[in-house]
């Protein structure tokens, strides 16, 4: 059996353990790797911001300017799914006049 060894990067860490990473320090660690074999890959991304359980009869009743209510309030944290599975949760947020979804957490 070949010897094979397994390079570890450590990321420099804060006084409070966190690791931190600046956008330039992020750049440099990925500019090496060639991203363009996967231009051509389709992910299905969406967001999850509430459910509700509406009878198709009130569905069927709805018009332009009803308003649906959520199980979720604004600032209660939403669902991010990548082809179907769970993959992050986030924040709405709003720039340059459009909403957004700022990512929190990684699932």
């Amino acid at each position: 059996m070949e010897n094979q060894s397994i390079n570890v990067e450590t990321y420099p860490e804060e006084e409070n353990g966190e690791k931190s990473l600046n956008q330039k320090e992020v750049e440099k660690r990925f500019e090496h790797l060639d991203l363009e074999l996967l231009s051509d890959v389709n992910l299905r991304v969406h967001v999850e911001v509430g459910k509700v359980e509406k009878l198709f009869y009130d569905i069927l009743k709805l018009k332009e300017g009803d308003v649906i209510k959520l199980d979720k309030n604004i600032e209660d944290y939403i669902d991010i799914y990548v082809n179907g599975h769970h993959f992050a949760i986030g924040e709405m947020v709003v720039v340059n006049e459009k909403y957004a979804i700022r990512v929190v957490d990684l699932v």
